[in-house]
């Protein structure tokens, strides 16, 4: 769901859908106290009684796919590449988050992005493991390749207010 929203341009949307406390939304069912993800958004009432709907499962994937969005979208780490030979660093920030980051053990060693907002700058540091090379896309930057080692970028950045 926040995949297709992010490749419509909504972004935004996405955000609120990770970041309020109402239903429809994730921290809704950790408000809720689930400790799984649901299958529905409202698969448990405002009163705590179980909905007596129709596909009401408290341990399903359904809506869990937005671990994945966390890392390539908010944090921005992703493969560009099949097998990680060539990474997507390429953070979204929203949702009135300061800051994020992001680890992987790829097959060629550890993956990091991470950023954070100061003022009105985005502040992005990344380790591309040996033997790969990164495209690094920043809002309002041009995209740029980097190749193995720590590297740091920053570029003005404006939150946007929805």
């Amino acid at each position: 769901m926040c995949d297709a929203l992010t490749d419509t341009g909504h972004v935004d949307t996405a955000y609120r859908l990770l970041t309020q406390r109402s239903c429809p939304s994730w921290l809704h069912q950790v408000d809720m106290g689930a400790t799984t993800v649901w299958e529905r958004w409202d698969s448990m009432l405002p009163d705590g009684r179980v909905n007596p709907g129709e596909m009401t499962s408290f341990n399903h994937y359904a809506f869990g796919a937005v671990a994945d969005w966390l890392h390539r979208t908010v944090a921005g780490l992703a493969p560009a590449e099949p097998g990680y030979r060539r990474l997507l660093v390429r953070p979204r920030p929203g949702g009135g988050l300061t800051w994020a980051r992001a680890a992987h053990e790829t097959p060629y060693g550890r993956a990091e992005s991470g950023w954070r907002v100061e003022g009105g700058t985005l502040l992005v540091d990344i380790l591309v493991p040996p033997g790969v090379t990164a495209l690094v896309d920043l809002p309002g930057a041009r995209p740029t390749e980097a190749g193995p080692g720590r590297h740091s970028f920053r570029t003005p950045f404006t939150p946007a207010t929805t």
